[in-house]
């Protein structure tokens, strides 16, 4: 509750500057920021949830259609919001005038609600900043991503296909409550070719790529792993060392108060250094994270800043080679939410500001 009595503080503030009525939040990932983890969804596979959350200057509801405030009410961190509902056979966007005194009123999904977008930057200036309470789930759930991601690696075998992996990985995040937001596949010449490879009836000889974006409560864990089955070449042992270099240089000019464009041009740099000055064209490289996949992708001429307690998962790749893991910036220090575990093969990478930095190698078995 302290959590989203804080968040409702935060809310306010944005009420009053925009000179505001009150706001709407009804996308799964606002729903749950403000509730302090709170699941609105029915379609697994869409943004928009089956319930609201509605704030303004003295009061705040949670809004839902008869069908679902039940579960919502008595099932759901919705202590705080007094609850409204409607007709199952109404919809939101005529419900909610009825349900809401006050004139102008913004929100998250226009399409749904009638009223207008939020303005400015609602992400950046009110959702960004992580509390304490969701650094503790964010590393709880980080801390599961990474384990159903070694437990899945270590029991493939040769001859899986990829839609195998795919559906190993989704079991054993579904029985942690873990959402799949994104699983990925690539085996073998697949991994050269695609930077967004998803799931085929390919089987594995000796190479795998795995990507898992695991939900839960509204928080995104991503994490990257590579695995190889027998010696790996040398070239794919240069490349992996020279992402992760890239990577470090990024995570070096991360700091609260840089603009995300700074932190990329780091990144950039050391793609120079390692000659592969081009490959950054061919996949986008990250950028702030949290109750989305990503906030916004990192580009060349991104002038918001970085924040204190911000969620980030860079993502830099070459060609064969990639690396990507979750942290919460903290100061000058990191909170790596999906690091891999001690049984987990690691290599040590060094650039100016960041030395000695331990990632996550390739998985020989």
């Amino acid at each position: 509750m302290s959590e989203t009595i804080e968040k409702l503080a935060r809310v306010r503030s944005y009420i009053k500057q925009h000179k505001l009525d009150g706001v709407v939040l009804s996308t799964r990932g606002n729903f749950a920021w403000l509730s302090g983890g709170g699941d609105n969804h029915i379609v697994s596979q869409s943004e928009s949830g089956f319930g609201a959350l509605a704030v303004t200057a003295k009061q705040a509801f949670v809004i839902a259609n008869r069908i679902e405030i039940d579960r919502i009410t008595s099932e759901e961190p919705v202590s705080t919001f007094t609850p409204k509902s409607f007709p199952w056979i109404e919809s939101m966007r005529s419900a909610l005038p009825k349900l809401l005194s006050g004139k102008k009123f913004a929100s998250d999904e226009p399409q749904v609600t009638g009223f207008e977008p939020l303005p400015g930057d609602f992400i950046q200036d009110v959702r960004a900043t992580l509390v304490e309470n969701e650094i503790r789930r964010y590393k709880s759930l980080g801390r599961d991503c990474s384990l159903v991601m070694e437990t899945v690696a270590r029991q493939m075998n040769v001859g899986d296909s990829e839609h195998q992996v795919e559906s190993d990985m989704a079991r054993h995040l579904l029985a942690r409550g873990i959402q799949p937001h994104v699983l990925l596949v690539a085996f073998d010449e697949r991994i050269l070719k695609h930077r967004h490879p998803t799931p085929t009836a390919k089987h594995l000889r000796k190479h795998a790529m795995l990507v898992i974006c695991g939900a839960r409560g509204g928080l995104i864990a991503c994490l990257t792993r590579f695995i190889h089955i027998g010696p790996v070449a040398s070239d794919i042992v240069a490349r992996h060392e020279a992402v992760c270099r890239v990577e470090a240089a990024m995570w070096a000019a991360t700091k609260p108060g840089a603009t995300w464009a700074e932190a990329l041009k780091a990144g950039l740099d050391q793609y120079k250094k390692e000659g592969f000055a081009k490959e950054w064209e061919l996949h986008h490289q990250g950028g702030p994270t949290g109750y989305a996949g990503r906030d916004f992708l990192a580009t060349p001429d991104e002038k918001r800043p970085i924040l204190d307690r911000q969620a980030i998962a860079w993502n830099p790749s070459i060609t064969g080679a990639k690396t990507e893991d979750t942290y919460v910036l903290d100061g000058d220090k990191r909170h790596v939410v999906t690091a891999c575990s001690d049984n987990w093969p690691t290599v040590k990478v060094s650039v100016p500001g960041l030395q000695n930095l331990v990632r996550p190698a390739i998985l020989v078995r």
